[in-house]
């Protein structure tokens, strides 16, 4: 105790000499520490779409929407880090379909690429699903399964969704906007405003925001340097890596049983099949991402 005292004192000390030194380093010439500020682009688009900055409410609300984000370092620091493991697959899979490449910004504000998120509304995963919806989207949702966790399947229902909203609404703007609260909702709002534009369209504050956070999330992470975040490649998360085998359970099985055939652990598989809820699966046929190189002795333990 005494010699956490003494640290504690020491370090006292030391701010107390230096802290003069680092304020004046980092003092401006009107003689006091400034806050490093960030001006807008001049131009900008989201999915191909124009935002139009020379509006006032426009420009006010994305520059909100930058400076309630730019300066949380913690999280814009694991947005980076994340990335890096999961946009390798959004992007193959958003070109493969055609789709505005914009939208793998929308995860990052829904989630912060978590997959085991969970809001208060109790939407799940990384693409937020309530369970009505992911289940129109053909995700699994019971006591066993929760496919709304499983990162490639719920990626795969979100971009079905959001090409169903962008038939209904010919604008990724409004797309994304009924993404975050309804199609009807955003119909509705449309029609009594006799409105057709996102920008002209008065909706709940909660949804207007949300384009504007993944505004500020493109910009971000388009050029994380110009915000002041220099994270190496080295620090940030690698992709991980697995084998998916498809097998077929005759009875209830332990996922401790597939784990030891694959030589691994229960928290291993759990980890690369966060949908699996419970310490067995049901009768069934099943695609099971396993350790590298351990597919076949998988199969040949589940024939």
């Amino acid at each position: 105790m005494k010699r956490f005292s003494f640290a504690i004192k020491l370090f006292l000390i030391f701010l107390l000499l230096f802290f003069p030194f680092f304020s004046a380093r980092g003092a401006q010439k009107e003689g006091h520490w400034q806050i490093p500020l960030f001006s807008l682009p001049k131009e900008f688009n989201l999915c191909g779409e124009k935002v139009p900055l020379e509006k006032l409410e426009v420009r006010e609300n994305l520059d909100q929407a930058l400076i309630s984000t730019v300066y949380n370092p913690a999280m814009v620091i694991l947005w980076i880090k994340r990335a890096h493991r999961y946009f390798p697959y959004l992007e193959k899979r958003l070109k493969e379909r055609g789709m505005p490449d914009d939208l793998k910004y929308m995860v990052v504000v829904e989630s912060s690429l978590k997959t085991y998120a969970v809001s208060s509304a109790n939407a799940v995963g990384p693409w937020q699903f309530i369970k009505t919806t992911a289940l129109k989207y053909d995700l699994r949702v019971d006591k066993w399964i929760d496919e709304r966790l499983n990162f490639e399947k719920a990626t795969e229902a979100a971009l079905n969704y959001l090409s169903d909203l962008y038939k209904m609404f010919n604008s990724w703007n409004l797309a994304i906007a009924a993404y975050n609260c309804g199609e009807n909702r955003v119909a509705q709002s449309l029609s009594r405003q006799e409105s057709s534009n996102y920008f002209d369209t008065d909706l709940p504050l909660e949804t207007e925001m949300y384009n504007f956070r993944i505004m500020v999330a493109k910009m971000i992470l388009s050029n994380p340097e110009l915000y002041g975040y220099k994270v190496p490649e080295s620090l940030r998360y690698a992709p991980l890596g697995w084998e998916t085998v498809e097998i077929n359970l005759k009875r209830e099985t332990p996922i401790l049983s597939i784990a030891r055939a694959a030589d691994t652990t229960f928290k291993a598989i759990k980890e690369m099949n966060p949908e699996f809820l419970r310490y067995e699966l049901p009768p069934g046929t099943y695609k099971v991402k396993v350790p590298p190189g351990k597919g076949s002795k998988i199969k040949a333990a589940f024939q």
